[in-house]
């Protein structure tokens, strides 16, 4: 196997370490030195390359740990992280595995708290199903939680109050004008036109 080891940027502390071309992670030069004069190339055996793996899988394990402690994340979410950090996809998808089997990663969870989120925004129902198929959520995930958290008559109630101050930032234009705007800067938002219909007429009252 022949293994290079490289800085990605002149003033890196870390080096991506390739593999017959494939990248399999970045170390720390700290972690690499003992090992390797840096940069390196050359032939390396089985053992060395387990050593390699080794290492490489448990920064990546610490990484994505500092990930989830600072906000709840999806199991794609996290192999994203990874791949960004150039872990080769059998280590991602090792520790993801491994993290969704230990609750440290839950797509359930994610999906109740990230809905109660956008609901609590007050964004519209479209933007939050847009939001979940971004995120590559499948809808037997999350469309019982949508159903059960996102009420339509509170949706109105918010859009009455959207309706109200976008007429006040437009007090100035004719009636006509002022609705076209009100229109389009919620239609964009992802709004239902007939809701916003609905809103607007109860705006008038």
């Amino acid at each position: 196997m022949l293994l290079k080891i490289k800085k990605r940027f002149e003033r890196d502390r870390s080096s991506q370490i390739l593999i017959d071309n494939v990248s399999w992670g970045v170390l720390s030069d700290r972690t690499l030195l003992p090992l390797y004069p840096l940069p390196f190339e050359g032939e390396i055996n089985t053992d060395a390359f387990d050593e390699l793996y080794g290492l490489i899988e448990k920064q990546s394990r610490e990484q994505l740990l500092k990930y989830l402690a600072d906000s709840e994340h999806s199991s794609s979410q996290c192999r994203d992280y990874l791949k960004r950090k150039h872990v080769h996809p059998s280590i991602s998808g090792k520790i993801v595995t491994d993290y969704l089997e230990r609750k440290y990663i839950d797509d359930a969870r994610f999906v109740r708290i990230l809905i109660s989120s956008l609901v609590e925004r007050r964004k519209s129902r479209t933007h939050i199903v847009h939001k979940l198929r971004e995120l590559s959520l499948p809808s037997a995930l999350w469309e019982d939680v949508l159903a059960e958290l996102y009420n339509p008559e509170d949706s109105l109630e918010a859009l009455k109050e959207m309706v109200l101050k976008l007429r006040l930032q437009h007090r100035e234009l004719p009636l006509p004008k002022q609705k076209e705007k009100v229109f389009t800067s919620l239609f964009r938002k992802g709004f239902d036109l007939e809701l916003i219909n609905s809103a607007w007429q109860a705006s008038k009252d």
